[in-house]
């Protein structure tokens, strides 16, 4: 079987990670790796003995690669995934798809003009929990409320990236794999509404602590809420998210869900069955675009997602 032959765009964690999964593949090999730190870029292509370039724009148009795994700062995604495509390149980009509408939007549409395979990390095509999810609020009639809230205190082990409204947008597109799962289950948005506070804002955009809150109402019904708050006063961080349908409720608590109806309550079953990685899956529907269109509903969600993350910044 030939290798599928990719380059990596970035040097830190997530670039770390996306090589260890790729390594002990067979059937894939890591050509190239692009970083503008390019003492962490050099040093991450010696450990994996492949070419470093300084410049990501010289590596999507290599012709030796068929594929770019991106993993950037959020405010660069969308300009390199449509350059990638652009060159031809099969794309994976960690999650936002990008921090423009309109760049989204023409990331999709050159996907399918080029039968390319646009995958954004979200794990849920791969998760177990989430299939599991999916199954039980098909069973429940229709949505009317979801909600989820997280409070986190302290600013986190890299606030220079989260605190921060050019790198990484408001909290809400930061935070976006909150909110792909939610559209993953009830679709668009018909309308958001949004508010956010950030205290010790400067003038470079970082700030010391915020609240960003949404609601959206989706156009097959419902409504739905997010809360985010970081950098306040509380002893440890807190997540709760529900689903209020019109059949029942699912709930997660403590890290378990549960689903209450009028019958009473029961544990959500999850299957524990061996899923490929979200590596894994993309380079399968690089084999399998060969032969047929790729299907882009991921993307498609993604995109969806981002509209109500970036509607938060208007």
């Amino acid at each position: 079987m030939t290798k599928i032959k990719i380059g990596i765009i970035g040097s830190g964690g997530m670039a770390r990670h996306h090589l260890a999964r790729f390594a002990p593949m067979e059937t894939v090999e890591v050509v190239a790796i692009a970083s503008r730190n390019e003492q962490t870029g050099h040093g991450l292509a010696a450990e994996h003995k492949v070419i470093f370039v300084p410049d990501w724009h010289s590596l999507v148009e290599r012709e030796n690669i068929d594929g770019v795994v991106i993993c950037t700062h959020n405010d660069s995604h969308g300009e390199i995934v449509l350059a990638a495509l652009q060159a031809d390149k099969h794309v994976f980009v960690e999650y936002p798809l990008a921090s423009d509408v309109a760049e989204g939007e023409t990331a999709l549409k050159l996907a399918e003009k080029r039968g390319r395979v646009l995958r954004v990390s979200h794990p849920e095509a791969v998760s177990n929990t989430h299939k599991a999810l999916k199954e039980k609020i098909s069973e429940l009639g229709d949505l009317l409320l979801t909600s989820f809230v997280r409070l986190t205190p302290g600013r986190g082990s890299r606030p220079e990236i989260l605190f921060n409204l050019p790198v990484s947008g408001t909290p809400a597109h930061f935070f976006i794999y909150h909110i792909y799962p939610i559209v993953d289950f009830f679709g668009g948005a018909a309308s958001v509404k949004k508010s956010a506070v950030y205290e010790g804002l400067k003038e470079n955009g970082q700030y010391d602590r915020f609240v960003n809150t949404l609601t959206v109402e989706f156009k097959r019904g419902g409504i739905g809420q997010w809360t985010w708050a970081g950098g306040i006063a509380i002893n440890a961080a807190e997540e709760h998210e529900r689903y209020v349908l019109t059949e029942g409720t699912i709930s997660d608590a403590g890290g378990e869900w549960h689903c209450t109806t009028p019958a009473g309550v029961t544990p959500l079953i999850i299957s524990d069955s061996p899923q490929p990685t979200l590596q894994e899956l993309w380079l399968s529907e690089i084999r399998d675009a060969a032969d047929q269109l790729p299907c882009l509903a991921d993307a498609a969600v993604a995109l969806e997602a981002i509209r109500i993350s970036l509607a938060s910044g208007e």
